[in-house]
């Protein structure tokens, strides 16, 4: 293919992403979804991407998002924190807007322990944490389980003017010292927008009620 030829197609998705953020909202057809979009349940409950937290599956995230999810247990190397098992799908495409999807399961941990002492096979990563490949009768009591959180990771660059428009004022902007990251903090969304300066986002939604669980590990309440 002519190299002119491939950086037109190039050119012209990123002028549809850029669109599909600029645009008022109310200028998208109605079975669109997209991460600004966030509702609440009659009983205080997040709903986002059609999705309802602590209510919704992976099953049901699955269908949404037309894609197989990768489930895991990881096990953090200090054993200070609890261990998680997620749900990854590597590319969601809604409302024209590629990204990538974790989702942290809602599992008690006497359960997780039971998953974990099950797992058909255990890799340790580069930050000392363990990867635990489930049995597969416990990937199907999983893919059962509530969806307890959800982080979105857009493949396009974000800044303050953006997220602003979309989101509104933050109840709290908190910079990490460290990584220099800034944090957007949405409590009556159950929303964290998280921004480096380089521009790369991750917004991670949680029910309104576990907002503070949210932050407890990033110290920032």
């Amino acid at each position: 293919m002519d190299v002119k030829i491939i950086s037109g197609v190039i050119f012209f998705a990123v002028i549809v992403l850029a669109i599909g953020l600029l645009i008022p909202a109310g200028e998208h057809s109605p079975d669109q979804t997209f991460p600004w979009q966030v509702e609440h349940t009659a009983d205080g409950g997040t709903r986002v991407f059609g999705l309802i937290l602590g209510e919704s599956t992976v099953q049901d995230a699955e269908q949404v998002f037309n894609a197989a999810a990768e489930i895991s247990l990881f096990e953090p190397p200090d054993n200070q924190h609890p261990q998680v098992i997620e749900a990854y799908f590597d590319k969601v495409t809604l409302g024209g807007l590629s990204a990538k999807v974790v989702i942290v399961m809602d599992i008690a941990p006497q359960h997780l322990m039971a998953i974990y002492q099950r797992g058909a096979r255990i890799s340790t990563l580069g930050d000392g944490s363990r990867k635990v490949t489930l049995h597969m009768d416990d990937i199907q009591q999983v893919r059962s389980a509530p969806i307890g959180g959800l982080t979105y990771l857009p493949r396009i660059r974000l800044d303050a003017a953006l997220l602003e428009k979309r989101f509104g004022k933050p109840a709290q902007i908190v910079i990490e010292k460290d990584s220099n990251t800034t944090h957007w903090l949405y409590p009556d969304k159950g929303l964290d927008v998280s921004l480096d300066e380089h521009g790369n986002g991750v917004l991670q939604y949680v029910p309104p009620a576990k907002f503070a669980q949210l932050m407890a590990p990033l110290d920032l309440l």
